[in-house]
């Protein structure tokens, strides 16, 4: 696994925000549909969870990119922002392109060009650009 998208979902805050016109909930399915829709389960988990503090900025998407120790925080801003029980942390806007989302944060060897089901389920994959 590559990569984990982690969607807050908490019915008290994010569900109530939105981003591009979609609250928590609907950000968690329509990720989880590009997900299968492009044959990617086994590089991304896309995983719904209770709080993850930062809902003034939400909804929130945390993205952990398992292969590099990297950690993206999404919400509705961009740039740097606190948060009262992380700090000062840095978001990137959560682009109405969901897929968009899941190909940035992915390595850089999983070429789209390329993938289809059969050879995401036998592991090919093509070295170089994604």
């Amino acid at each position: 696994m590559d990569v984990n998208v982690i969607v807050c979902t908490d019915p008290i805050r994010c569900l109530k925000r939105f981003s591009h016109g979609r609250n928590g909930e609907q950000l968690l399915e329509e990720l989880q549909q590009v997900v299968g829709q492009h044959g990617l389960q086994d590089q991304v988990q896309v995983t719904p969870c209770r709080c993850i503090f930062g809902c003034t900025y939400g909804p929130r998407i945390d993205v952990a990119r398992r292969w590099s120790g990297e950690k993206v925080l999404y919400g509705t801003v961009q740039g740097q922002a606190s948060i009262s029980r992380r700090g000062t942390v840095r978001f990137s806007e959560i682009p109405e392109d969901l897929l968009g989302l899941v190909r940035q944060n992915l390595p850089s060897n999983v070429d789209f060009r390329f993938i289809t089901v059969d050879n995401v389920r036998t592991g090919l994959r093509r070295e170089g650009a994604r």
